[in-house]
């Protein structure tokens, strides 16, 4: 029996709520917010729903909108095109081949383990941008801002888990 046309576009629907979701918080990045620095400093959001859609619904989110997602947040940011879209993409992979070891055990493992990911992330980010810039970029802003993306990645995944258990069990 084949599924009714209107299921077919509920499924679409909610199977597309992690982009929206992502693009949602790539918009929130960039508001100006009106405190001198902080946007230096504005914790990556984008890279924590990659990191926790690739973990909990890889197939929610594929390795191509991780790309465009990472090309819009270049394009609205200012940042070199593809610089984004390559780091959110090693967060990507690195997420999907340690499925096993994160999945089903206490938040605490995953938790830790972003850490680790957004370090090397904040290294590589570094050095591209040192590199860009033919000069030593200071590393105080970037490791603000991952203390401030590690901060807000529980909030954020509680937020998220609470949404694929209740609009996206189904899927």
């Amino acid at each position: 029996m084949t599924p009714t046309i209107s299921y077919q576009i509920n499924r679409f629907l909610r199977g597309s709520i992690p982009f929206w979701l992502s693009l949602f918080l790539i918009m929130l990045s960039v508001v100006p917010i009106r405190i001198p620095g902080f946007a230096i400093v504005t914790p990556s959001l984008l890279m924590i729903s990659v990191f926790y859609w690739s973990l909990h619904r890889p197939y929610l989110l594929p390795a191509p909108v991780v790309f465009l997602l990472g090309l819009i947040f270049d394009i609205l940011t200012g940042t070199p095109l593809g610089l984004s879209s390559f780091l959110l993409l090693l967060v990507h992979g690195v997420a999907l081949t340690q499925r096993q070891v994160f999945v089903g055990r206490a938040f605490i493992l995953s938790w830790w383990g972003f850490l680790l990911i957004g370090i090397g992330i904040a290294i590589l980010s570094w050095l591209f941008t040192s590199l860009l810039s033919l000069t030593f970029v200071p590393m105080v802003p970037v490791l603000t801002q991952l203390g401030l993306t590690v901060l807000v990645f529980p909030l954020l995944a509680w937020c998220f888990y609470m949404i694929q258990s209740s609009v996206l069990r189904h899927i």
